[in-house]
């Protein structure tokens, strides 16, 4: 399960994805406090599948198997990256990376977890995620700033994105802080 080396707090398989985003010059990879809650919640799904819409190099990806006995499904629409991450993943026989729009993971569904990390998804795909998302299961988004650390112009504004997701009448969703500059969706479907 874990495949972290001695004296490392990185599991081999997440370093071996941080170099193929070092070799593409891929600046989109999650942060590290971003992939060890993914770990932390990927360790506790015990049966279904977990999604992660938005591969990039698999650095996501690596966190979730590093600690997932479930199938774990990822997607994105590169598909260069794509065929990267297949290479990388390819001793791997529970990880299926897609290839395509993100809306080509929802047929795989009803996943446990899903890590909703391309932008476009975020923002138009709310519902569709809710539906491929099992009941009770949880759903995880990441790259937001905080509210004190907007610029002047977006100061007493609304921001959409956090008003559908802390909103939505079939979630229980929190804002969580990972790290000093960013903060994070976590939501759980109750019906």
């Amino acid at each position: 399960m874990d495949n972290t080396p001695p004296g490392s707090n990185k599991p081999e398989i997440v370093l071996q994805a941080l170099y193929v985003a070092q070799q593409l010059a891929f600046s989109g990879s999650c942060l590290d406090e971003v992939g060890k809650l993914l770990a932390l919640l990927a360790g506790h799904i015990r049966t279904g599948k977990i999604a992660e819409i938005g591969t990039g190099c698999g650095v996501g990806t690596a966190w979730l198997i590093s600690a997932a006995t479930v199938d774990v499904f990822t997607v994105d629409h590169d598909i260069s990256r794509v065929n990267r991450v297949r290479q990388l993943f390819a001793h791997h026989s529970g990880v299926h990376v897609l290839a395509g729009d993100w809306t080509q993971i929802l047929s795989h569904g009803p996943f446990q977890l899903i890590f909703v990390d391309a932008k476009p998804a975020k923002y138009a795909g709310i519902d569709a995620i809710i539906s491929a998302c099992a009941e009770g299961g949880l759903i995880f988004l990441d790259d937001l700033t905080p509210f004190e650390l907007w610029p002047e112009a977006w100061k007493n504004k609304r921001d959409p994105l956090r008003d559908m997701w802390l909103n939505h009448s079939q979630l229980w969703s929190v804002e969580i802080r990972t790290s000093a500059r960013h903060a994070a969706i976590l939501a759980r479907r109750t019906k």
